[in-house]
């Protein structure tokens, strides 16, 4: 069992989203990444993703808009298929890293919307094989993760299970491929994908999502899972609290630490945590946030947050 994150992180004091985006190419936001990333290592994280802090969308799809880099259209040639945030890890000496990319469905969404057309779809998964095979050429890279948000979560996103098949087959990898679902809803259709053998649910904000999960199917396929059992939603979180004690904590940083211990405590984590393990047994193969901590409030909470999750998981009996 193998405790991952999923990406995102807040960014440092001080730096905004806008500058982010133009300066990404500089050497002050590569060391930005390199900080963050040892943040993570020393939390305790045993799979860091490297930091997102970019767009999740745009970051791929800037390139894949971008006719020179294309083999055809909307599909980027593999040399281009560039990760800057991991090419900046190969500067440090990483043993193990965990690359998230945006899958297929949830990029051809957020460019065309709900309407899918095969041939489209079919490029698109092109392009995200092209930026799992380019990463996998490092061999620090452990394991891909294929996030789509939107499946299974937007009613009007209903793809059919040849699509599924269409935007997966020829994403490969000789590590493995997780998927990180946001709603468990589409998981049987995802079974039948052969080069994703890791499902990703979350499971901290709704255990209930855990119960939707049959691990006899699971097994069935020889598939694993990948489960969130710290909640991730920070404003949520915090909204809990202030309402629960008629405080408003906001903005004052060692009270929305009083607050996160309450409301997300280690106990807490590691009970999900044990109820995962007791559930789905030798298929739990990762465990650590629902999703990327990018909305909280600061790195240093973000940091502690992923610390609780070590804990919880050192005290597992």
């Amino acid at each position: 069992m193998i405790f991952d994150d999923i990406g995102s992180f807040p960014l440092p004091e001080g730096i905004s989203k806008d500058w982010v985006e133009k300066n990404y190419l500089s050497k002050e936001y590569a060391e930005m990444v390199k900080r963050a990333f040892i943040m993570k290592q020393k939390a305790g994280v045993e799979l860091p993703n490297y930091p997102q802090f970019r767009d999740m969308n745009e970051m791929f799809l800037e390139i894949i808009r971008d006719e020179k880099k294309q083999e055809e259209p909307f599909v980027v040639k593999k040399d281009e298929a560039v990760i800057v945030e991991l090419e900046v890890l190969k500067e440090m000496k990483v043993e193990a890293v965990r690359v998230c990319v945006t899958g297929p469905f949830e990029l051809y969404y957020r460019e065309f919307g709900t309407k899918i057309y095969d041939d489209v779809l079919e490029a698109f998964g092109k392009s995200v094989a092209r930026f799992v095979e380019k990463a996998c050429e490092w061999d620090a890279v452990k394991c891909v993760s294929l996030d789509e948000p939107s499946l299974g979560t937007n009613p009007e996103l209903q793809p059919s299970l040849d699509q599924i098949q269409i935007a997966y087959e020829k994403i490969k990898a000789n590590v493995d491929v997780q998927i990180h679902l946001h709603s468990p809803v589409f998981y049987r259709e995802v079974l039948e994908v052969e080069n994703i053998n890791v499902i990703g649910i979350e499971a901290a904000r709704d255990e209930k999502a855990m119960d939707f999960v049959d691990v006899e199917e699971i097994e069935s396929y020889d598939k694993f899972l990948r489960v969130g059992v710290a909640r991730s939603d920070f404003d949520a979180m915090i909204a809990e609290y202030n309402a629960k004690t008629g405080e408003n904590v906001w903005g004052d940083v060692e009270k929305m630490e009083r607050a996160l211990d309450e409301i997300e405590s280690v106990e807490k984590i590691r009970g999900r945590l044990k109820k995962a393990v007791e559930k789905f047994g030798e298929r739990l193969k990762y465990v650590g946030a629902d999703c990327g901590l990018m909305s909280f409030y600061s790195q240093e909470l973000a940091f502690k947050h992923l610390r609780k999750i070590k804990e919880a998981k050192e005290g597992l009996k």
